[in-house]
Formats: structure tokens, sequence, C-alpha cells
């Protein structure tokens, strides 16, 4: 017994001193953040101050040393998740996770987004590649004095040290940053597979347009005129309208009998299922549901308390860790910036310079389109109106950890590469049955890949503008993800600008895939930039968006279709009257406390609009249902995080869609349209005022079920499914014991192992509609995917009473108490002070680095 005690002490010693030996080794990879080092490439000395929240602040004699020092921080905190990003973007996944990344190699490569960086890359000016490389010579000067066990422990774990950081890794990323926000393609998807399951009449009523009285970010009314920035202004045509396309319907796709309806949307979603699962999300996380988007908002003098313009920001998009945005104050000579960064690109993408501040949102503009292309029987030609044109062919090689390469022939017809052979090529290869649908020949068009892209140095010059002349004057070179910029001076002038390229097309509105054959659906051109949606200090004296239509139905351009309901706009809409009512009251006008009440505001005005109707349809049955019933009716639609009723409502609207179509679309459409929660939400609403038996009756059963039985047991799902997770007692619920925010790890977050050691989750109000937004994923319940990341609020008065907040931390490194100690502040929307003078830089700084050349 004794022998057995000490073989156990010393198995535990053992471990234990294994366990410190690692935990000693891993930190010896955290950022040196005080003394000296020697850097080659600098051309006089850099100072690192990290402040009290551990904010780094860059101080140089020069522009170009002060992007080297962005490029150093962004190594030090963050050089895992930018080898990563870089590796998205050039389809190099599989040489360092293996053979499972594979479908995501190629369908990465089939797109082409590291092609079109080199493309973009040579055609960047050459003032824009000095800035851009001064800030590569920052990241590869880190990389360069480190190696083994002073790199991140991901390099460790996963065996390889980083490749030279290139222009060309800047300009993917920024790349695959649109592509997150730019996922029309699948809403012509998912129109292509709801017209074949149900019809076109049929389709509309589960997609129904922006309604045309909705709320505009332009103010306008039918026959108002359309300001251009001359001066001048466009007849806002009446007639003017955009035929919609037939959908394309193939008739001879290989459905078998038992699987009438096997959807191309289901079939992409299916194709990048494998691999990585926090790349899988990354890569369709822009197509599922309705959380990236952002808010944003600006007030001139006139309306806050210091008689100038306040800002307010939160771009809303997938969750992850470490976070999208790196906060950083830099500034070098004349030129300084501050804000959110991206790691991996040398601009502040949202924040101020001492002259200007601005923040953007997503204008959701339509810049992709899918044609579906007649090949030749060899497959080396497609048809264009009569005439054979030849297949551009692409030979890329994917290099595979502990495997043979796999090569992809990327075939690229006028439109833009074929992604159904990546979509078809992965698909083949599952080992589950059924397998997806092999889809027609799909070309992608989107602006992204074309040959030319200015949208880093439009950034550049962003950063740089001291007023509204030299903002707008940068945004002519922006050409994606289109984006709505909101902007405030210390001048006191306010603005907002839509710029980037939207196609005009010859005919159709870009709805669903196009026929390739004909060249009706052609682009011809851009919208012109002065006749982008844009305003200048507009006579309200605020501009709000909030992902909303930008312009009134009265433009003369299609700028695309698939805005949100915009509860949000209207809810900081409400807030600002509301406070600004009181302010006046008060004598005083708005200041950024008012600006952060309405960034945590979780007040569903989805809630508000649908609660009353289900109300007013549902039968409930004694005990659970009557309880559930009661409460709702209680409810003020306030989402908070212990409300037992906005659990409720966000069970009953996840079962809905299902009660009310789930029985015409079958279980794969159904489960990609439950995703669209704006359209669900216009459906059901028609759905159930108008009392339609034909979408309540469900038709696998032999009664006829009333919409008042649909609601009904829609409500009786939502209840079994939260007893499940929650417990029989209701009056016990919370919405956030089933919601939660997860913050998955890049790259080894499908490691169940390493899972609790790197990433994070929170439990957590709102909903998708809220301003403080927080939608729970249909796909799974009730898990929050998409958020947040970053709040900014923007004082362009003296006082300089601005803030920022990131979302989990701002070190990637797991040992740091950086990596997540933002969680708590994020969650109740606790702002960090946006330091820009030295003074207050220093105090509580927590470390000083000082780079020597």
């Amino acid at each position: 017994m004794r022998l057995l005690v000490k073989a156990t002490v010393a198995l535990l010693l053992v471990v234990a001193l294994l366990a410190a030996g690692g935990y000693v080794y891993l930190r010896r990879s955290l950022p040196q953040i005080d003394g000296a080092v020697t850097v080659a490439g600098l051309t006089g000395p850099i100072e690192i101050i990290r402040d009290a929240d551990a904010i780094p602040h860059v101080f140089a004699a020069n522009k170009g040393d002060a992007f080297f020092g962005l490029g150093y921080v962004h190594a030090q905190d963050r050089l895992w998740q930018m080898e990563l990003q870089r590796r998205i973007g050039h389809g190099r996944l599989s040489e360092v996770l293996g053979a499972a990344a594979i479908p995501q190699d190629r369908f990465l490569r089939t797109v082409g987004f590291g092609r079109a960086a080199k493309s973009a890359w040579a055609s960047t000016p050459e003032w824009a590649k000095q800035q851009i490389n001064a800030y590569v010579a920052g990241v590869n000067g880190f990389i360069s004095t480190h190696h083994g066990a002073g790199l991140p422990p991901e390099f460790t774990l996963l065996r390889f040290e980083p490749e030279p950081w290139s222009g060309v890794d800047v300009i993917v990323w920024v790349k695959m940053m649109a592509w997150d926000l730019s996922a029309n393609y699948a809403f012509e998807l998912l129109r292509h597979d709801l017209a074949q399951a149900v019809g076109n009449e049929r389709m509309a009523q589960l997609m129904p347009p922006y309604p045309s009285t909705g709320l505009s970010i332009m103010p306008g009314r039918p026959g108002d005129a359309v300001e251009s920035s001359g001066g001048k202004t466009a007849a806002a045509s009446n007639d003017q309208h955009y035929p919609p396309q037939a959908p394309y319907l193939p008739s001879d796709l290989p459905y078998p009998p038992h699987l009438p309806h096997q959807p191309w949307s289901a079939a992409f979603a299916s194709a990048l299922s494998s691999g990585d699962a926090a790349i899988r999300d990354f890569l369709v996380g822009g197509a599922r549901g309705e959380g990236l988007g952002s808010n944003n908002w600006v007030v001139d003098g006139t309306l806050s308390a210091s008689g100038k313009p306040l800002l307010a920001n939160d771009p809303h998009l997938s969750a992850r860790l470490p976070s999208t945005w790196y906060l950083a104050h830099v500034a070098g000579g004349d030129f300084e910036m501050i804000g959110a960064t991206l790691p991996g690109a040398p601009a502040v993408a949202l924040g101020r310079n001492r002259y200007i501040a601005w923040g953007a949102t997503n204008v959701a503009a339509d810049v992709e389109d899918l044609y579906v292309e007649k090949l030749n029987p060899a497959g080396t030609h497609a048809e264009f109106r009569g005439a054979e044109e030849p297949l551009t062919i692409i030979p890329e090689t994917i290099v595979v950890k502990g495997a043979a390469p796999v090569r992809v022939d990327v075939r690229v017809t006028r439109h833009g590469p074929l992604v159904s052979d990546a979509i078809n090529a992965n698909n083949a290869a599952l080992t589950t049955e059924p397998k997806p649908p092999v889809l027609e020949p799909l070309a992608f068009r989107w602006t992204a890949l074309d040959a030319d892209d200015s949208t880093v140095p439009s950034f550049l010059k962003l950063n740089e503008a001291r007023d509204w002349n030299g903002f707008t004057a940068a945004l002519r070179d922006f050409v994606t993800p289109s984006q709505n910029f909101v902007y405030a001076d210390v001048d006191g002038h306010i603005g907002y600008y839509a710029p980037g390229r939207i196609p005009i097309r010859a005919s159709g509105d870009g709805s669903i895939p196009a026929d390739g054959r004909t060249g009706n659906a052609e682009w011809t051109g851009w919208i012109p930039f002065d006749e982008l949606p844009h305003l200048y200090d507009p006579p309200e004296h605020f501009i709000i968006t909030a992902n909303h239509r930008p312009a009134p139905p009265t433009y003369p351009y299609l700028l695309g279709l698939e805005w949100p309901e915009p509860y949000r706009a209207q809810r900081i809409h409400e807030l600002l009257q509301t406070a600004v009512d009181d302010a006046r009251r008060r004598g005083k006008g708005l200041t950024p406390d008012d600006f952060a009440r309405i960034q945590a505001d979780t007040l569903s005005l989805h809630a508000r609009a649908l609660v009353p109707l289900l109300l007013g349809r549902v039968r409930p049955e004694a005990g659970a249902q009557q309880q559930a019933v009661t409460l709702l009716k209680q409810w003020d639609g306030n989402s908070t995080a212990d409300s037992a009723a906005a659990a409720i409502f966000g069970a009953w609207f996840h079962h809905l869609a299902p009660a009310l179509a789930g029985d015409d679309l079958g279980k794969l459409l159904v489960d990609r349209y439950s995703e669209r929660f704006t359209f669900v939400t216009r459906f059901a609403v028609r759905t159930v005022t108008a009392n339609d038996a034909s979408w309540c009756d469900d038709k696998t059963t032999p009664a006829a079920e009333t919409c008042d039985d649909t609601v009904t047991a829609a409500l009786r799902a939502a209840l079994a499914d939260l007893t499940q997770r929650l417990g029989g007692d209701i009056s016990r619920w919370r919405w956030d014991g089933v919601h939660r925010a997860i913050f998955p790890h890049q790259g080894l977050d499908a490691v169940k192992a390493l899972r609790p050691i790197l990433s994070r989750s929170v439990p957590n109000g709102g909903d998708w509609s809220t301003v403080n937004v927080a939608p729970a994923a249909a796909e799974a319940p009730y898990d929050q995917k998409q958020l947040p990341g970053y709040r900014e609020i923007v004082d362009l008065s003296p006082a300089n009473d601005s803030r920022f907040l990131d979302a989990v931390g701002e070190s990637g490194h797991f040992l740091s108490r950086h990596y997540d100690d933002f969680l708590g502040d994020w969650r109740a929307v606790r702002h960090k002070k946006m330091r820009m003078d030295r003074g207050d830089v220093e105090t509580g700084a927590i470390g000083r680095l000082r780079l020597m050349p």
C-alpha cells in the first residue's frame, strides 16, 4: 500500500513538474512591454507605452516609424491571429492544420482571394505601398527576432514558424473582411431554393421586400430630389424600376424521389461545414442570420452639452478570440490616429484623429452576383450570346501537412470563378448520406475580385483627413465592402457618405442567380460617387445608420434589397429624442454618458411588434402555457439577461418559421430560411394577421390546422425546449440561462481539450433587433455568434471625453491577464478612456518599451 501511495505521489509530482515546466515555457512567449530592444528598419527611436488599460500608444518622430511601431505591437499581441488570417486569405490552412482543412482551402483558392490581393497590390500607388511596407517592416522586425519559445503558443502546438509578412498579406485580410460583409450571394441562393420549393408567388411572401414606407438614412418622400455633392439635384424618377429576373429553375437536377427539395443554399453550407469550426463560422458567418451589421450615429453641437459633435459606432461582426479588433493609438510627427485597428492592416478602421472622427456600418449593397453558366461537354468553354468563350484555367496546389498535395484547377468565366466546382468537390468527398445536390456551373462575380482595389489606400487617406473635403476625397477610392460612414469634425460639422463600387446592371435586380448565357444581367458600370447617398450638416442635426435602407424609394439607382427591419434605427432615434428632451429640461445637451446608455439598450422593438400578434392567436392550455402567456402579457419587451419572458419569446420565435413553413420547405430549406430573422418576421406578421391557412395548415397531418393552432404549437415546442434546458420552474427561467455570447478561439476551438483553456463565453441579454445587438443563432440555439465587438463614443470638444471598448482583450496570448480582461466591461457596456494626451497616457501605464534603430 505504501508503495502504491509513493508511486501515486511521484506520478503527481512528475505531472506537476511537467505542467509547471510547460507553463514557464509558454510564458516565455508573452510580449516584452518594458525596457529597450534594437530592431532593424527604423529611422529613429519609438516609444510604446501601454496605458492603464493595456492599450498601446505608439510615439514616433515620423509617420513611417509610427506605422512600423503599429506593425510591431500587432505582432507582439496578435501574431497567431494574423498568421491564421493570412492563411485563410491565401487558402493555406492545410499546410498547418492538415487534411481536414482541404475543403476550406479548395473553396478559398477557387474564389481567389489571394489572387485578387496580388492584383490589388500591383495596382497600389507607391505612396500607399511605402506606408504599408513601413507597417510590414514592423511586423517582420518582430518575427525576425522571435523564434521557438518566443512565438505565441499556437505556433509551438502546431510546430511551425511564420514566414515574413508582405503587402499582399495586408490586402488579403481586408478582402476577407469584405467577404464577411458582402453575403448577397446567400440571398440569391435562398430565393432560388424557395421559388423551386413553393413557386414565385409564395417565395415573395416568404421574402417580402423592405417596405416602401420604411425608414431611410437619407430623409425623403416620393417626388423628392436626391442631393448630389456638387450642390445640384438629380431628379428622382418615380417610374424608374428594376424588373426582377425570372428565377433560374433547372429542370433536370437529380433529386431523389424521397428528397424533393435539396436546396443549393444547403449545398453551399454543407460544403463549407467541414474543417476547422471557427474558420467555417467565418466563411459562412456573413451568410447566416442577421447579427452582422452595425450601429452608428452622430449629432452636431446644437444637441450636445459641449457645443461640439458627438459620434458613436459599434460594428457587429462574428465573435472570435482574439477579437477582430485591436485598440491602438499611433502618433508620428503631425500624423496621429486612435481607435479600432485590424491586426494585419496599417490603419485605424474606426476612430478619430485630431480633426475628425468617423464610424461605419454595412450598407448591405448588392455587389455579388451568381451566374448559371452553360459549358460545353468538355467543360472548357462557356456559352455567351450564342458564342463559345474559352474558360481560363488557373492551377492551384494545396500543400497538406502529413499528406500528398492536392491539385485544384480553378475554372474562370467572364463572370468569375466557378465556385460550384469547389462546392461539388467538397460535397462529393462527404461520407454522410444523402449528399447535397450537384450544382450546375455557378460563376461568382464580386467587386472585391476585380484587378484593382484601392480600399486600403482609401483608409490611409481617411486617417489623415482634416475636414469634409479630405474625408470625401479619401472615400472616392473606397471599393468594398460599401459602408455607411458617419463623420464629425472639431469645427462642428457632421456628415454621412456611403462609398464603394456598387454595380449598375443591364437588367434585373440581382436577387437570384442569373442566366450567364444571355448577357442580360451584365454589369455595365458603377453608381457615380457623387450620386451615392450622402448628407452634410442636415437640418435635423443628427444622422443615424443601423443597416437600414440608405436612400428613399425615389433614389434612382439600385443599391440592394436585403435591408433588415429598421428596429435598431428606430430605437436609437427614440432614445436620442428622449435624451435630448431630458437634457433640455435640465438646460443642457447630450453627453457621452447619454450615448453609452443608448449603446447598452436591450429593449426589443421586434418583440413589441410580434408578441401582441402572437398572443392574439395563441390558445394556451392550462399550466405552463398559461403561465408563459401571462408573463408575456406583463412584459415590456426589454430583453434583459434576467428576463423569463425574453427567453420565452426568443424560443417561440425560433420555433415559429418551422411551424408555419416547415411542411412546405422541408428541414434543410427551413433551416436556411429560419436564419433570416427579418424575412421570418415580415412573413409571420403577414401570415398571422391575415390568418392565412395556406401556410398555417400543416400538410403532413390529416387535420386542417388554423393559425391559432400553429402559433400555439410553436409555443408548445418552445416551452418544451426551454424546460429541457432550464428546468420546469418557469419563474426561475432567465434569458441568459440559454443565451450566451460565444467567443471561439481562432484555429483551435475545435480541439475539445483546448476549448476550456482558449475559448470563452458569457451569459448575455438582448436580441437581434436591440441596439445592444445579441442575435441568437438559428443553427445553434441559443448561442450568440455575432456581436458588437468594438464600441466607440467620440467627443470632438477640447475636453475629449472619448471612449472605446473591445469585446475581449488586447492580448492574443491565453496566459496574459489581458487575454479576456475586457469581457466583463463589454457585457456591462463600460467603456475605456480613449487617451490621446501624453500625460494621460503615462498615468498608471503598465509598460514602457523603447524600440531602437
